[in-house]
């Protein structure tokens, strides 16, 4: 039995609870404490219940190639870390935080996953050249800049950064003034 099949049986059993609580009062308080227990312990089981993970989407799409082809979570780790195979995956194994990576892997292959949004920078269109990316200076105000961190200001602008911090994106968006470019997530 899988927690999903005990909280459907905990929901039937507290609405029975219920109902006799109801139809027949003369029982005393009993059926109603049994379906707050059975409240509580559907409480519980959700709070147990493992969340989903957030892995880019070359994870996701390695896992589901594996599991596409009826291999096991053994012998899908098993190809990375055997065979020294040069891959996406491995590096990402093998990345500052390695074991978390490995550790959401196995989790997002037993429960599931969603795939990280990629991060979108803001540039302005019709610019040559490295100077094109929205940047705040350190007076908040939007300049342009080179794509990254400098060292000096917080870095380009995120789409949803830019939405925040810079009073004129809408304008500047709705003008089609804008483009947007995915970037490494850091």
């Amino acid at each position: 039995m899988n927690i999903d099949e005990i909280k459907k049986e905990l929901t039937r059993n507290a609405k029975e609870a219920y109902a006799d609580y109801t139809n027949y009062p003369e029982n005393g308080e009993y059926p109603q404490g049994y379906a707050s227990g059975c409240e509580y312990a559907i409480e519980l089981l959700e709070n147990l219940q493992e969340k989903k993970v957030v892995i880019p989407k070359f994870v996701a799409d390695d896992i589901k190639y594996h599991k596409g082809r009826g291999e096991t979570l053994r012998s899908t780790l098993g190809d990375v870390f055997g065979q020294y195979v040069e891959s996406d995956v491995c590096y990402w194994f093998f990345a500052d935080d390695g074991d978390e990576n490995v550790r959401k892997y196995i989790s997002a292959w037993d429960n599931g996953y969603d795939v990280e949004e990629p991060r979108r920078v803001v540039k302005l269109k019709g610019i040559h050249g490295a100077r094109k990316y929205i940047r705040l200076n350190d007076e908040g105000k939007a300049v342009l800049g080179i794509k990254g961190d400098d060292g000096i200001t917080g870095g380009t602008l995120t789409v949803e950064e830019a939405k925040e911090k810079w009073p004129e994106f809408e304008a500047y968006n709705d003008a089609g003034l804008l483009g947007f470019e995915e970037v490494e997530n850091d």
